[in-house]
Order: structure tokens, then sequence, then C-alpha cells
């Protein structure tokens, strides 16, 4: 009887797979440690030499004494200066004794020690590696020094040292006096106490206890609906993380009693709960939480309603110990799969969301635009079966139209007994690119689609049904060579020919993550400019007053359609055939 009522996991997958998406991003909208909105630009303009938002955005920060945001951006102004050293000695000569460029100073310099060191086990790190991590542990110490004196009454500066003590093996009484200097001037901060989680594990300076215990007293001194009520569960991250524990069967946490790793879970999940969906204050916890869920062996159902909270605030840790991005996307779709497969086939469905998540988080973070150089005529009729519904306007003196996805006109899911998701699940994801594909097979013309997916901006260029090529703005790490920039700019220009293939070049090799490269991509392409709110709003052409909206259609509709001496006449379409 087992054997047979496997054989319903295969169909059960097809039949459901597709509703377990709800209210989640997908895969290439998620990226880690996605910053705040106005940190995000101060880094974009420091990327272009220009010092004044960041230095803006610190100064705020201090002078609100918001500690949580005062970390974030210094550790992202950190990350950008840390391989540009002679812009941040120019920012130093400008502002001599600034206290929140020295702050940036301090982040920067212990992060650099921990970049050479990596975040592998100690096993795999090799000699050269830590005689460096130490030698820069050593160089930091009077850039720590500086920050602590210059920002009296500030917190921040201390965790950075706490950082330092983890990795320079600080005694146990020089770390206990750094953690109350930093606690002393804000209880419950969260970097602070992150930070003295690792000094205290077991594979650093501590044991496996003792990390527990510190862990379970901060969050019972913490405020009830503050982070630190899930620092447990952090805690637990790193007995997960013990490779000597993995033959254990009576526990997945090893010497940490059951009943205790209980509570840890059943803390961080009441947290997750008490909390909006995409709450970027908890997304530390529920990531921590979604480990300990899998390694715990919780229902797939508890696993997947974490990773809709996540939605698109993914933190590098943990995942990045397990293998990055793609070991979260990994747990993530197992999870939907496993949910799948156990719900039933007939009668069955997947549970919605319990709360509603917001767009950005839940699959909406994507916005883009196709610019195809046709008709709308021709758009239309070669957008045949698209399986989504979408809007186009046509640009008037520029030989342009554009296309969009309008979800906002999609029948409600599972509307009138359809199955949600199975068509989803069959014609792909239903984004923008797919879409051009289909209506670019066989036409002459190019499609360039201009997309934001979560606060990365890019381009895709599709001709024929293929991707031709492909291209996204993700800051210095991320700039491609000149060989591969001239590459995809010569394969721009020859779908456009008007452009210039050095001035595309130049564009694609701008270290911004904002909008600005791709304008200037778009500019260099002899492309019309983006509608006005392209990139921060939804469905940029709704207002437009050219606009045409198409229905999703059918197979047999869509057959029907190309018989028909008009193709935009759908009013005699036939049933659907119920996909």
């Amino acid at each position: 009887m087992g054997s047979l009522s496997g054989l319903w996991g295969l169909p059960r997958l097809l039949r459901h797979y597709g509703a377990t998406g709800a209210g989640l991003p997908a895969d290439d909208e998620v990226v880690f440690d996605a910053p705040a909105p106005r940190v995000r630009e101060a880094c974009d303009a420091l990327r272009r030499g220009a010092y004044e938002p960041a230095q803006e955005l610190l100064a705020a920060t201090r002078e609100a004494a918001d500690w949580a945001a005062r970390t974030e951006a210094a550790w992202a102004v950190a990350a950008v200066l840390l391989h540009d050293p002679g812009r941040l000695e120019v920012w130093r000569a400008r502002r001599p004794g600034d206290r929140d460029l020295a702050l940036v100073r301090a982040e920067a310099a212990v992060a650099q020690a921990w970049e050479v060191r990596t975040e592998a086990r100690a096993s795999e790190v090799s000699a050269e590696q830590f005689f460096g991590f130490r030698a820069l542990l050593t160089d930091a110490v009077p850039a720590l020094e500086e920050a602590v004196a210059l920002n009296q009454g500030d917190p921040t500066p201390w965790a950075a040292v706490l950082a330092h003590d983890t990795g320079a093996a600080a005694p146990r009484d020089v770390f206990q006096d750094h953690l109350a200097s930093a606690l002393a001037l804000d209880p419950h901060n969260w970097a602070a106490h992150a930070r003295a989680v690792q000094y205290l594990a077991d594979k650093w300076h501590g044991s496996h206890e003792e990390m527990a215990d510190f862990a379970e007293r901060a969050a019972a001194k913490s405020p009830a609906d503050h982070p630190l009520r899930g620092l447990p569960v952090v805690a637990l991250t790193e007995l997960a993380l013990d490779e000597r524990l993995d033959g254990d069967e009576a526990t997945a946490y090893g010497p940490v009693a059951q009943h205790r790793v209980n509570a840890a879970i059943a803390a961080a999940r009441a947290l997750s709960e008490a909390h909006p969906p995409g709450d970027p204050r908890l997304a530390a916890i529920r990531n921590h939480l979604a480990l300990a869920l899998i390694r715990d062996g919780r229902p797939a159902e508890q696993i997947l309603d974490v990773f809709r909270a996540i939605g698109r605030h993914v933190t590098a840790y943990p995942w990045s110990y397990l293998g990055g991005l793609p070991v979260f996307l990994e747990f993530r779709q197992g999870a939907r799969a496993q949910v799948a497969k156990e719900t039933p086939f007939f009668g069955g469905a997947v549970r919605p969301p319990e709360a509603e998540v917001a767009a950005a988080d839940a699959g909406g973070a994507r916005r883009e635009l196709a610019l195809v150089p046709a008709t709308v005529a021709q758009v239309t009729e070669a957008a045949l079966l698209t399986g989504v519904t979408y809007r186009m306007a046509p640009l008037v003196g520029t030989g342009i139209t554009l296309v969009e996805a309008a979800p906002s006109h999609e029948p409600a899911a599972g509307a009138g007994g359809r199955r949600p998701g199975l068509r989803r699940a069959l014609l792909g994801e239903g984004d923008l690119v797919r879409l051009a594909r289909s209506f670019s097979n066989g036409e002459p013309w190019p499609v360039l689609v201009v997309s934001r997916v979560s606060d990365r901006y890019g381009l895709s260029l599709v001709r024929d049904h293929a991707v031709v090529t492909s291209h996204f703005w993700q800051g210095p790490e991320g700039i491609p060579a000149q060989g591969e920039a001239a590459e995809t700019a010569a394969a721009l220009v020859s779908a456009f020919p008007k452009g210039d293939e050095r001035r595309v070049a130049a564009a694609l090799r701008d270290p911004g993550t904002d909008r600005a490269p791709l304008d200037a991509a778009l500019a260099a392409l002899r492309l019309p400019a983006l509608p006005d709110g392209y990139g921060e709003r939804y469905e940029v052409l709704a207002d437009h007053p050219k606009a045409r909206l198409v229905a999703k259609r059918t197979l047999r509709a869509a057959l029907r359609e190309s018989l028909r001496d008009d193709p935009a006449d759908t009013s005699r379409e036939l049933p659907p055939l119920g996909l």
C-alpha cells in the first residue's frame, strides 16, 4: 500500500506545485542582504564619487540614535569602500576627525580581515590566509580605537570591536568588558548580541551550552516584540553547523536538550508570526528559523510559511555557511515540493498564506517593460498563447511599442473551479522575458526587456525565441570585464544599429545599482527614455492614454484568433480548455 501511495507523488506535485508559490518572490528576485532604499541610494552615489549622501545618512542615524539603521548603513558603506581604499583616504582627507567616517573605517578594517579568512571551516583555511587574517586584525586596532573615541555614547563601534575580539582570540575578561560597554549604551543591541554569540560558540572561544545560555538570557531580558526574543534560534545555527553532531540520533543539536531546541524554535515562530511578512527587522531571525525547522525535521508546511515570511529579505548568514543563495533556493524549492506532494490529489488544496504579503516581497518586486520596434498590431498578432494578461502602448513618433504584464487584471486565483498554478507550472513563471521569447518567435524585430528585480536593474535582449544577451548592474563586484562588456554591447547594437557601441559598453561597466546606468545604456542605443515612474511603480502603462489591454488566451482561443482576419477581435472566444 505504501508503494501505491507513493505513486501519487508526481501527480500531486504537478497539480499543486504552482499554488505553493503564493507569497514567494521568484528565484531571480532574491538577493542576499538587500539594503534599505536610502542605504542603496547612498552607496550608489558613493561609487560615483559623491560622498554627501553617505555622510548625510550616517549623520542622520547618529542624531536619531537609530543604532540598528546606523549599523546597516556603516556596514554597507564600508563594503563599498572595502576594495577602494583610495576613495576612503580621499574622504578622510576631506573630513579629518569625522566620527561617522571613523566608524566606517573601523568596520571596513575588520571586514577586510574576515574576508581574507573567509567563512570556511578552520580546517579549510590555509596558513597564508590565517597569517593575513591576523595581520589585518592587528592593523585594524588603531581604526577601532579611533571609532570608539570619536563616537562616545554610540554602541555601534563596540559591535565592530566584538567582531575583532572573536578573530583575535581576545581574553574572556577583555571580551566581557567590551560587551558590557556596548550593552551599557544599548541593552538590546542586536549586532552586539549576535557577535557575542559568535565569540561564545564552541568553534571559537566558548561552548555549546555557554552560547545557548547567553542567548536565552538575552531573549528573556528583551521586550516582547524585540528581535532578540529570537536570538536562541541563531545559536541553534552554530549547533546545526557542527559537523561532529551529524551522527547524533538523539537530537539534531547534540548536547543541547531537545526541550531547549523546541523552546527556541517556538519563540522564533511566535515572533515571526507577530510581525508582517517581509519585515526587514525580523529577516535574520526568520532565516535562522527556516534552517532550524529544516534541521529539526519539522513539517514542510511550517517551513514554507517561514520562507513566505522571509520574502526577499534573505540574509547571507546562515546560508553562506552552506553554499550561499543556491542552497537557500534549493531548500525553499524542497519545501514547496514536499507540501505539494503531501496535498491530496482529489479535493485537496494548498493552504494559502495566512497573512497578506506585500507585493514587493511576494513576486511583485519584479518591474519589467519590453521595448519592441514594431507596431501594437504586429505585437498583438505575434502574441497568440501568452498565459498572462499584458498591456501595450505605442510611443508616438518612435516606432516603439512598450509592453508590460498586467497582473492587476488577472482573474482571482482558483475562480470558477480552475486549478491555479497548473498553467503557470506548464508554461513557466510568466515573466516578460519568457513572454518576449514567445512573441518574438519567427519575427524580424528584436525585443529589449528592461527589468528591476529587487534592487537591481538590468536588460535582456530577446530575438527569435532566444535570449541573445542580458546584463544586470550589481555594484563593483559585478562589473564585467572590458571584453565581456564589449561583446554584450556589440550584440545590443546589432539589434539596434543606431546605437553607439563604445557608449553602450561604458554604461554596462558602470558600478551603480540604481537606474542611471540603464538610462545611459538606452540613450547610447538611441532608444526612447522610459516612462515616468518606471522602477518605482508597478504597471506604469496603466495610465497611458493609448494603452491597450490584452487578456490571457487559451490555446483554443489562440488558434481561433490565428484564423481570423482581425486578430484583435476576441469577442467569439471559445470556452477555455481548463488548463
